[in-house]
């Protein structure tokens, strides 16, 4: 019998991302929205979204202790980090050190292009600190994970990505030995060197069993941990399949008004290039409406303004037409990047009614997807699978099947939303036929 995990996350996005590897090797999987939400259901895999990515350090902390107080009893604890260490993740690895062990450093994500190499990360092939985001949102700061560890107060050692190749065996026998000595010397953190994703699958084979431990990293280590599972294949093999190449195909128009219920609704809260190319891409399907809402229209808190906006009702008559929506906040010369949450939030409000309409919500951005889910006071997700790796289907346990999927804001090609759409399409017409 596999031992049940606790995943941590600061993001919804990520949250959900961790979690599906585990829903896709079988395991009953949940992701719950705050620490002090109880879980409706057992699972085996719970994952708990702190939406502490944009909060001070020790408040980011003091959340993740709160999940693991609540929800951590009998079980091995993954704390999910960004990969590129965006977020309070030194803060909360250092207050979880303490009753978890040593802490397993690997946020490296080969298929996402972000690896560990000499104790450095690297994007793309571009050191971290010299990358565009790392220099508009911390720029001067220590990019080092390990340098970042020492710098809160934990003992810390990088190793190589040598000592994870070779036999699967050797290698196991050789991290042992690199843990029980480093632990004997009082290091509390072992960083690792990750440059292929072999390296994440020897590291999770290595010391999925292990006691004392706990693991910190991004989406790329929390799937090969589940893959590492006993009897991860069969499981994942005898489960009903919630991902590939037949599940979003082309749906034919019936010619006929659809009901809302099948309809889905897109917002898409990231800025970045790669969700503008998503958004045009899904212009140019004639069952789709895309609402551009400018921001000075979300800066005010609904109500705050004489005028009712007309706009949501226009969303809401799409809808009822039987047509998807897609919603994105545009830009002016007053945008901050930094107001994006309360842009969301105030976004949620207005479409509160439409979405309660539409039985699939597609959300890109954890921020913009926690703002929505939070507005429909939705507490608890079960993970079904993807759409395609990096986008993450579930639905709700309880009340009328609503599914929604969750994206990155820069991840996947131009067709990722479209592919998402028309899987919750699929998802909706199956459940109501």
């Amino acid at each position: 019998m596999n031992t049940p995990f606790l995943i941590i996350a600061d993001d919804l996005s990520g949250a959900a991302d961790c979690a599906v590897g585990f829903a896709l090797a079988g395991l009953d999987s949940t992701v719950l929205l705050g620490c002090d939400v109880s879980p409706g259901r057992q699972a085996t895999v719970l994952t708990v979204d702190t939406d502490s990515r944009r909060d001070a350090a020790e408040v980011a902390a003091g959340k993740a202790c709160a999940a693991l107080d609540r929800h951590g009893a009998g079980r091995a604890v993954i704390k999910k980090i960004d990969s590129t260490l965006r977020g309070g993740w030194v803060a909360e690895v250092a207050a979880l050190q303490p009753a978890l062990g040593m802490a397993l450093v690997a946020p490296a994500f080969p298929e996402l292009g972000r690896v560990m190499r000499d104790g450095l990360l690297y994007v793309h092939g571009q050191r971290l600190a010299d990358t565009a985001t790392w220099q508009l949102e911390h720029a001067g700061r220590e990019d080092r994970p390990a340098v970042q560890l020492r710098q809160a107060g934990l003992r810390c050692e990088v190793l190589p990505s040598t000592l994870l190749d070779g036999d699967a065996a050797a290698v196991q026998q050789a991290v042992a030995r690199a843990i029980t000595l480093a632990w004997t010397q009082g290091c509390q953190a072992l960083v690792f060197d990750v440059e292929q994703t072999h390296h994440l699958r020897q590291l999770a084979r290595a010391t999925h069993e292990l006691t004392g431990i706990f693991w910190v990293g991004s989406g790329g280590l929390s799937r090969e941990l589940a893959a590492a599972l006993p009897a991860a294949g069969a499981r994942a093999a005898a489960s009903v399949p919630t991902a590939g190449p037949d599940i979003a195909p082309a749906l034919p128009s019936t010619g006929t008004t659809e009901s809302p219920d099948h309809t889905v609704l897109t917002v898409a809260g990231s800025l970045s290039p790669m969700t503008r190319q998503q958004i045009a891409c899904m212009a140019t399907d004639t069952r789709t409406r895309v609402h551009t809402i400018a921001a000075a229209e979300l800066r005010q808190a609904p109500g705050a303004d004489r005028s009712a906006a007309s706009w949501p009702l226009r969303i809401q008559a799409d809808l009822a037409g039987g047509l998807d929506v897609v919603l994105c906040i545009g830009t002016d010369d007053r945008f901050d990047p930094a107001e994006g949450p309360l842009l969301a939030r105030h976004l949620a409000a207005q479409i509160l009614p439409a979405m309660q309409m539409a039985g699939g919500l597609v959300l890109t951005g954890g921020e913009t997807a926690r703002a929505m889910l939070d507005r429909l006071r939705l507490g608890e997700l079960q993970v079904l699978g993807e759409s395609e790796p990096g986008v993450v289907v579930s639905r709700t346990p309880a009340g009328p099947p609503r599914f929604i999927a969750t994206k990155a804001g820069a991840f996947g090609n131009e067709e990722s939303l479209q592919r998402a759409r028309l899987t919750l399409r699929q998802r909706l017409i199956s459940t109501h036929s």
